[in-house]
């Protein structure tokens, strides 16, 4: 297994989830020496490990990193070579109007390809988190395969009580950022004028912002970063329902709101937008926002909610709780992967022997 981290500073660290790498690959300062290094060290690694175990049906590349894709520009050269099979969890530029000064910047810098649309044809699959990534495959001919990850924290939420009583309690953990769309959530949630209250928890940039307007509505309550991610699924007890205000802006659409799982494991009504295939992982449990005059559907969607019944509030929950713990666990996802990767291989395009397969992380 192959992974990438990417630090600054003149020590890098392996932070990775404590996984045995045969390879770390490290993009920092100066970027000419590093990529040329990495892409030197991964070529050989390829080669060396080819030579002892034979090359295999299938190599994963998870996104598309420069110096992967300068590697996979050689490996595509090669005969014969294994599928190349592209694991698209976040693609930032795809679809994204790249500015002019920006792709000038970055013309003459090496191993870039800034445009990822153009690094799309590389790859011979693809499995991706994001379900709008579609169009760029199929129409031509493409394999590919929606798998938007799966629960990452095995969580039981304490039993629902029938004695909670007051006003609905709202919620939100996770990055705390321009792009996710928090302070317009936050902001029309005190624009809506809706009994209860809002809890957000997490970390970002707009930290202070939030600690401000914290300070100055009492019905906005600002915890924070918690210790640890998976304490934000007990902090999310507190509240009846968890809102994901995630829009389709800045490449989001290219990839599945991970916190989404996490959500659904508190056992916690939902309120989400669909970006993403959002409503596929929910079912009919969720509750659902427009992405179209966002505000409007906010405002509308949070007066539906605050009105409703806190025991239909548990039942969805408890219902998105149980289809992601059936449908969405990784050994379900890990078959579909499988069965995805092993209809290729033995489709009558490629005729490779299944008999080992490679990952780059």
């Amino acid at each position: 297994m192959l992974a990438r981290e990417i630090f600054d500073k003149l020590e890098p660290r392996d932070e990775s989830i404590g996984l045995e790498h045969e390879l770390l690959l490290w993009d920092r300062r100066p970027e000419l020496w590093h990529r040329w290094n990495s892409w030197r060290q991964l070529r050989c690694f390829y080669l060396e490990k080819t030579a002892r175990d034979g090359i295999p049906d299938v190599l994963l590349v998870k996104n598309m990193g420069w110096v992967f894709c300068h590697f996979v520009r050689w490996l595509r050269r090669q005969h014969p070579r294994p599928l190349i099979v592209l694991i698209l969890a976040d693609a930032g530029t795809l679809g994204q109007k790249i500015p002019l000064a920006k792709r000038l910047r970055y013309a003459l810098k090496p191993m870039v390809a800034l445009d990822e649309a153009k690094s799309i044809p590389l790859f011979d699959a693809c499995i991706s988190y994001g379900i709008g990534t579609r169009r760029y495959f199929e129409p031509r001919g493409v394999p590919w395969m929606w798998m938007p990850s799966a629960f990452n924290f095995r969580y039981d939420p304490p039993p629902a009580s029938s004695a909670q009583t007051g006003p609905i309690r709202f919620g939100y953990f996770g990055q705390l950022a321009e792009r996710t769309s928090v302070l317009p959530m936050v902001r029309g949630f005190l624009n809506a004028n809706v009994p209860g209250t809002l809890h957000v928890c997490g970390y970002g940039k707009l930290s202070n912002v939030l600690k401000e307007l914290a300070g100055s509505h009492p019905n906005f309550h600002f915890d924070g970063l918690m210790p640890k991610q998976s304490d934000c699924l007990t902090w999310a007890q507190k509240v009846d329902v968890l809102i994901n205000p995630r829009l389709p802006i800045q490449g989001l659409e290219n990839s599945f709101p991970s916190k989404i799982f996490e959500f659904g494991m508190t056992g916690k009504a939902i309120l989400s937008t669909r970006t993403c295939g959002v409503d596929q992982v929910l079912g009919d449990g969720g509750v659902y926002l427009e992405t179209e005059d966002f505000p409007t559907s906010l405002r509308e969607k949070l007066c539906e909610v605050a009105a409703m019944d806190r025991a239909e509030l548990q039942r969805r929950g408890k219902a998105i709780r149980d289809r992601i713990l059936r449908e969405f666990n990784w050994d379900a996802q890990a078959r579909r992967i499988i069965d995805f990767l092993d209809g290729i291989v033995k489709s009558p395009e490629h005729s490779r022997p299944r008999d080992c397969a490679a990952e780059m992380r």
